[in-house]
């Protein structure tokens, strides 16, 4: 991978810098700014604990809340039954909701039969929020000599770890003392490998649009409306043999939907997130085959406001991830979309083994590779 300059995705709540351009109701959908995730191994280990509001691949999840954790239901594969693996988390406070979600991470997890991963339930998104004022974190940055987040008091730490399939309880004490080096883990939940996610604006050379033609092209089919609408429909004899020629050199949907998604991911060819919460965002998609419909996704469970597309996991991570290429069960995927509350709003906390779950479900679409 080229060396790139290192950029968070955070600095302590300052991501809509980087992710975000806050737009007035009437912005135009071509101001759209997508910010690129891009894999790099830490400088540190300690560097992406939860005190430092990491977003990163793999490793145990740096849980926002520490002590209120997903439910064991959250956290359950719909399609084997069995607890998922932590694939990757953002760390994306927003303005819709500045007092209750001061501090936001979106953490998505996959099922451990990689090749299930494209069946409904098979992918989950867990979004946790928490005010500036917390019992977790002061309302200034950690200093750089602060190796570790504050330890959670004995109870609590026997609350968080029996109900946390990583013990990341333990494991940051572990991190904080071995700062040199990677611990054992603390869990035998499988892991993929920890990297961090740094950030980078998308180029802006090349853009290609799906579904845009050639001007000839264009200008060829607009003159056959035209005809159509005075002297009626055409029978095939009677086409112009111009437009024949060009329109059989045009390629189908897939092509084109390839085509594109090639032409826009080459500017950036080892993004690995693509990231842009504003309205009218899309996810790019690889295949023109099983996208979403409108319908197919569904509103706020908790007010009613329709989900938007947040982020989506490109297939370029799977390069990224030293996985087995001989496993039939590795993940795989076309790519991973997570559409969110576009107010991110404050639900009703779930009861758990901890006492409630602080982490509310998003929607996952994914469309198979």
């Amino acid at each position: 991978m080229k060396a790139r300059t290192k950029k968070r995705w955070y600095t302590y709540r300052q991501p809509m810098l980087l992710f975000h351009c806050i737009f007035a109701p009437n912005t135009v959908v071509g101001c759209l700014q997508y910010m690129l995730g891009y894999v790099d191994a830490p400088e540190k280990p300690t560097d992406l604990l939860r005190h430092r509001f990491p977003s990163k691949v793999g490793g145990a999840p740096a849980w926002l809340d520490p002590l209120n954790l997903p439910t064991p239901q959250q956290l359950t594969c719909r399609v084997t039954g069995e607890t998922m693996r932590f694939l990757l988390q953002v760390y994306c406070p927003v303005n819709a909701n500045p007092v209750d979600a001061f501090h936001r991470s979106i953490f998505l997890f996959i099922s451990p039969r990689g090749d299930e991963v494209a069946k409904p339930g098979a992918a989950r998104a867990l979004r946790c929020q928490l005010p500036r004022a917390n019992p977790y974190y002061a309302d200034t940055p950690a200093p750089e000599s602060q190796l570790a987040p504050r330890e959670l008091q004995a109870a609590e730490q026997e609350l968080s770890l029996d109900c946390d399939p990583w013990k990341v309880v333990t494991l940051e004490q572990q991190i904080a003392i071995e700062a040199a080096d990677p611990p054992a883990a603390a869990s035998t939940v499988p892991m993929f490998v920890e990297q961090e996610l740094v950030v980078e604006p998308e180029p802006g050379e090349g853009d290609w649009e799906p579904g845009t033609e050639s001007p000839e092209v264009q200008r060829l089919l607009d003159a056959y409306q035209s005809r159509i609408a005075a002297e009626g429909e055409y029978d095939e004899q009677e086409l112009p043999s111009g437009l024949v020629d060009e329109l059989e050199s045009v390629p189908g949907p897939a092509q084109q939907t390839f085509a594109a998604f090639q032409a826009r991911t080459s500017r950036a060819p080892e993004q690995c997130v693509r990231y842009c919460f504003q309205p009218g965002a899309l996810p790019l998609w690889p295949s023109h085959l099983h996208q979403p419909q409108p319908s197919d996704i569904p509103p706020c469970p908790h007010c009613g406001r329709h989900r938007q597309f947040e982020f989506q996991v490109m297939p370029q991570l799977l390069s990224f991830m030293e996985l087995d290429t001989e496993d039939p069960q590795a993940p795989d995927w076309g790519t991973i979309a997570v559409y969110s509350c576009p107010a991110s709003c404050s639900a009703p906390s779930l009861d758990g083994p901890s006492g409630h779950s602080a982490y509310i479900e998003e929607f996952v679409w994914v469309q198979p590779s």
